[in-house]
């Protein structure tokens, strides 16, 4: 699955992501009222074709039928394939990403991820 996504269907797929909810085109206009029904038509219909997303279901708003969206690529699937894509190393994206976080306990969360994979590794190692 090639991930590459312009900007507004990114925009789309942040939303999706960030509400954990399915949403209807009046959804995304409600979220964000900058946005414009043809351009939020044009991503999801881009985004279908692609299979990045799916029709959940079918809602009723006022006198309307329409369709809620859920994604169906994950928002880990494509940060990880826009990093194994880039020119970027890993360790680099991972030193800028440590430098900007200002909360401890999601320092401690990456601190742990971090002790977990070495500990992996090493099995695998020793196998």
């Amino acid at each position: 699955m090639k991930y590459h996504l312009s900007k507004k269907e990114l925009y789309v797929m942040q939303i999706l992501w960030k509400t954990k909810k399915e949403m209807s085109i009046t959804d995304f206009i409600q979220y964000d009222p900058s946005l414009s029904t043809s351009t939020v038509q044009v991503a999801l219909r881009s985004l279908l074709k692609k299979s990045y997303i799916k029709v959940e279901n079918i809602v009723q708003h006022t006198k309307v039928f329409a369709r809620t969206y859920l994604p169906v690529l994950t928002e880990m699937d494509y940060m990880t394939n826009e990093l194994n894509n880039s020119s970027l190393k890993p360790s680099a994206f991972f030193a800028a990403l440590v430098e900007k976080e200002e909360d401890p306990e999601a320092l401690d969360a990456l601190e742990k991820l971090i002790n977990e994979q070495k500990e992996k590794l090493l099995k695998k190692e020793n196998i």
